[in-house]
């Protein structure tokens, strides 16, 4: 681990405003200008301002181009920076939004989150020298600073495998030596991630109450450390002949064990803490809407908090850029129907259209969490229902269709998939108004993905009892029947609980790959249904729309090209496999 490797860093102290649902929350500063360097390493509070930036500078999923777009979950109807992953053509000049998104946000560049841990570094480097007159004070914000960089890392090597291990921030003048660093092994990189987690673990505090909340936590730290474990273990990093860039060396099955423990210590801390899965509600749909809605909620372990923000935008222009366009709305990343085919029905069972009970009324009597993830045809909205079908005439050739299709206002925002998106989204935002009365929070790790962390960890030790155990956790949540499979069955159904529970949250691109999936479900074509009214009222479904030619080149895609910029710039800053 090169723990002495200098990295260049530019200092511009301008210190914003972190949001929350809480306007009192003490992550809301004005911002601070024209301080001096010097300033803010002799006085704890600018420390802490300076620290509440880099909470401002942890990403999240909503820019315009959502990561949901680029594999099986969602098409964007305006595309920007997709293609590279869904039509199989990335490369080191050409990284499209998962380096960088569109209209807006960068979505956590390289630059920006190399950016983010540079100043974490340099706040370790200071942070000895300033006199704390509360010393509690001092530790918490290590713990905090030492979970952002973890978390910073996380988002690197997730994407890109090994990077560089960076613990110092210095000057222009260590140039050449920066610009000879090399990557560090996978391994070495769980490890510095798992210890650091460790570390903050140990600093903060395992809640917080009245304006501390959306800090990092104890539990936060813990639910870091099993996502990387659990991704660790997985088939695609924990396999013979794996690069060390991007993997172990060699396979050990006791990984599986390791990600299986740090779940089980994540959810033992959180409900020790207060923290609960969110069921406030009855109704399945209006608790897995609230879910996201809810701010600061019992289930939420970590956020990027939302609201104004430093990025220049609220976090709530989702819900422009994704409603429906009948409703004013731009209808940009939209359901495909290999998502929304893959929730049950009600009774546990698989939807199939080949099933005439089913391809009859396709959204009847089906899992309810459909219903708050994805708005289809006749689903109340907005005062109205949706209307993605199409008008027929006496000869069945299509003469119009309803307000939220091609035949409606803005018709370049409509859905050609038939669906739109509903999680997330607030039914009050007033269209066009930009004005968002009910700030959202990005949810980085909640507690419901933990219970599936666990149980797949477990089915990979062979535990199928307890692993059938964690996975009805999150069905009993969704009023779902518990599941009995065994063997491969019941892999399946964990496979297919996370692909529905957590829909649309940045988790499919990384459980494809690391499953070693990708070249079956990404190599398959984007797919839509159309809905045609007949003259007797009736409707007919046909599904199998094409939406999107589909191609996922393997195994190069399995990870992203390192930036062709970063290799040209040094030499020894090796690529990634097969690129």
């Amino acid at each position: 681990m090169k723990n002495n490797i200098k990295i260049l860093y530019l200092l511009v102290i301008t210190i914003s405003l972190l949001a929350s649902c809480r306007e009192e929350d003490i992550l809301d500063k004005s911002p601070l200008t024209e301080i001096s360097e010097a300033d803010v390493w002799t006085d704890p509070a600018l420390v802490e301002s300076f620290v509440n930036a880099r909470y401002n500078k942890i990403g999240h999923g909503w820019a315009e181009s959502w990561q949901s777009s680029v594999v099986d979950e969602s098409y964007l109807t305006w595309s920007r920076g997709c293609e590279p992953y869904t039509q199989g053509y990335v490369s080191a000049t050409d990284l499209g939004r998962m380096n960088g998104a569109w209209w807006g946000w960068d979505n956590r560049a390289w630059s920006t989150v190399w950016g983010n841990i540079s100043n974490c570094n340099m706040f370790f480097e200071r942070v000895e020298g300033v006199e704390f007159a509360d010393e509690a004070l001092k530790n918490r914000l290590v713990g905090e600073m030492t979970f952002i960089r973890a978390l910073m890392y996380f988002d690197l090597v997730s994407r890109w495998g090994a990077m560089p291990i960076i613990t110092d921030a210095y000057t222009l003048a260590d140039r050449e030596e920066f610009l000879n660093v090399e990557r560090d092994t996978y391994k070495e990189n769980v490890d510095f991630i798992v210890s650091e987690c460790d570390k903050a673990a140990e600093l903060l505090p395992g809640s917080y109450s009245g304006s501390n909340i959306g800090r990092a936590t104890k539990v936060a730290a813990l639910a870091l450390k099993s996502r990387m474990l659990l991704y660790a273990a997985s088939p695609l990093m924990n396999q013979s002949g794996v690069n060390e860039l991007v993997g172990y060396p060699s396979p050990d099955a006791d990984r599986w064990q390791k990600a299986s423990d740090a779940a089980k210590a994540c959810i033992d801390a959180a409900l020790e803490n207060g923290y609960a899965l969110y069921d406030n509600y009855d109704d399945v749909k209006t608790n897995y809407t609230q879910l996201f809605l809810d701010c600061g909620n019992s289930e939420v372990l970590f956020d990027r908090q939302g609201g104004s923000s430093s990025d220049g935008l609220n976090l709530s222009y989702l819900d422009q850029s994704n409603g429906p366009n009948g409703y004013g709305q731009w209808g940009g990343n939209t359901p495909v129907a290999e998502l929304v085919d893959d929730f049950e029905m009600a009774d546990g069972t698989k939807f199939n259209w080949s099933n005439p009970d089913h391809s009859a009324n396709p959204y009847a009597n089906r899992d309810a969490r459909l219903y708050a993830a994805v708005l289809s045809d006749g689903d109340e909205w907005m005062g109205r229902e949706v209307e993605t079908y199409l008008i027929a005439d006496e000869s069945g050739t299509i003469v119009s269709g309803g307000k939220d299709t091609r035949y409606g206002q803005d018709n370049w925002n409509a859905s050609i998939t038939g669906y739109n998106i509903r999680k997330f989204m607030d039914e009050t935002y007033q269209t066009n108004s930009w004005n968002f009365p009910n700030p959202k929070n990005w949810i980085w790790f909640r507690l419901g993905e933990q219970y599936l962390n666990y149980a797949e960890a477990l089915y990979q030790q062979g535990l199928e009892s307890e692993a059938r155990e964690a996975l009805n956790v999150i069905r009993n949540r969704a009023k779902m029947p518990d599941v009995t499979d065994s063997g491969d069955e019941l892999w399946q159904r964990i496979v297919n609980e996370r692909r529905v529970e957590l829909c649309f949250e940045e988790h499919r691109y990384f459980d494809v790959r690391r499953w070693m999936i990708a070249e079956d479900v990404l190599n398959r074509n984007a797919t839509g249904v159309e809905i045609v009214l007949n003259p007797d009222g009736t409707k007919k479904y046909t599904p199998g729309i094409l939406v999107e030619q589909r191609q996922f080149n393997a195994p190069a895609m399995y990870w992203m090209p390192i930036p062709k910029s970063e290799t040209d710039k040094n030499p020894n800053f090796q690529q990634n496999p097969n690129y």
